[in-house]
């Protein structure tokens, strides 16, 4: 048997409850933790619905404040407003209701109530100790993809520039994620195909990483699994709640696994195109991951066979015959992800800015294979092209 590497586990988040329409037990949760005021802070598309008017009813007797996210990943100025209106309310009940950007906002919003600093101040590696803040905290994920109700983690990017912060403690993370598949029924088929690409990076990447362990890889290949199987399903016929609940599921597992396993290259490429680029952060791994993992693939070792049979899925392409990058490949086109990165990068100045800002994350360090400039560059120019759902070719 071979030695097992010491490993560190992180896992913060005190309850995971899945359930259909779980939405119903966030006032028995209020009422358990003695709550009297609650701060929601959600997504745009939540005011002026249905799902507003739902909310308000169930929580009428905390009477509820409602603060939307602006349409784009948290930033500082989005989080400062977000504390702002949390600090007002006085809540002592806060629930994150959307995508990442909903959750990541009301991580990070807690943390600066409570510790009354920026964000620049509790960024890592340098940031100070996070003092908690005196609530309880629901996430609820309306779409499979971030994994953010299980992470301990948020980033921000600072206002008016491309640098982004990470701001990580283990009080950063929800008491409950609420995962309710019925939410994500509305969501369009470019939401849950970018999301669910999201949850399947998470996945591939924290089981490839440097820090992967034997907590963290049960997680990801189940998350895997789940998220091969039922992706397409989900995008094809947003109304298979079976399928949505398994992609909800899978995405949180990925969630668990990554934030103690890390991400990779992928991670690094697609951080620096939101930066840059303000591209969409399931996008831009979708159309990293195909070839990242074609990067990897000899250091992936049988790694690489489980990720191909993990994607596979019932009736998605040769299974293990396959090689891990052509079954990513087949699954980003099979959900119409398969563009080329002219539309996001449109030229070769801007290029080799891309190549340069991914080479200065975290996450190149946790890839499998360490990869340098030259090699990023490289790949960088092989995403211009579709794979037409084919195996990438990386002469790397």
């Amino acid at each position: 048997m071979t030695a097992i590497a010491p490993f560190l586990f992180s896992h913060a988040t005190g309850r995971v409850i899945f359930a259909p329409d779980a939405l119903p037990q966030l006032p028995q949760l209020a009422e358990q933790a003695g709550c009297r005021k609650a701060c929601l802070i959600v997504d745009p598309f939540v005011l002026g619905g249905p799902l507003e008017e739902r909310l308000r009813d169930l929580l009428g007797g905390l009477g509820p404040v409602l603060h939307a996210v602006p349409q784009h990943e948290p930033d500082s100025d989005s989080v400062e407003a977000a504390r702002d209106v949390l600090l007002a309310s006085g809540a002592d009940l806060v629930v994150a209701l959307g995508g990442g950007s909903a959750m990541d906002t009301a991580k990070a919003a807690r943390m600066l109530a409570s510790n009354g600093v920026a964000a620049d101040a509790l960024a890592n590696p340098r940031g100070m100790t996070m003092t908690p803040h005196a609530s309880l905290f629901v996430c609820l994920p309306t779409t499979a993809g971030t994994g953010s109700e299980v992470s301990e983690s948020a980033i921000v990017a600072k206002a008016g520039t491309d640098y982004k912060m990470v701001l990580r403690s283990a009080e950063m993370a929800a008491d409950v994620a609420l995962l309710d598949p019925d939410l994500g029924v509305s969501a369009p088929p470019k939401v849950t195909a970018t999301a669910g690409y999201d949850a399947v990076t998470h996945a591939v990447e924290a089981f490839g990483s440097k820090l992967a362990s034997p907590l963290t890889d049960p997680f990801a290949v189940s998350a895997m699994r789940l998220l091969g199987a039922n992706l397409e399903r989900a995008w094809r016929d947003p109304e298979d709640r079976e399928a949505r609940a398994a992609c909800l599921i899978g995405a949180m597992q990925a969630g668990i696994a990554f934030n103690s396993a890390h991400l990779g290259l992928a991670h690094a490429i697609a951080g620096a195109m939101g930066a840059l680029h303000h591209t969409p952060h399931g996008l831009a791994n979708a159309l990293a991951l195909p070839w990242t993992t074609a990067f990897n693939e000899a250091a992936l070792g049988d790694k690489a066979t489980v990720i191909a049979e993990c994607i596979g899925g019932p009736g998605g392409g040769s299974g293990a015959r396959e090689s891990a990058a052509e079954a990513l490949s087949r699954l980003r086109h099979a959900i119409e992800l398969d563009i080329g990165l002219d539309s996001e990068v449109p030229d070769e100045s801007a290029r080799d800015r891309l190549a340069e800002s991914a080479m200065g994350s975290g996450q190149v360090r946790m890839n499998v294979r360490l990869a340098d400039r030259g090699q990023v560059r490289v790949i960088v120019e092989h995403m211009r092209r579709p794979t037409g759902g084919g195996a990438p070719h990386l002469n790397l």
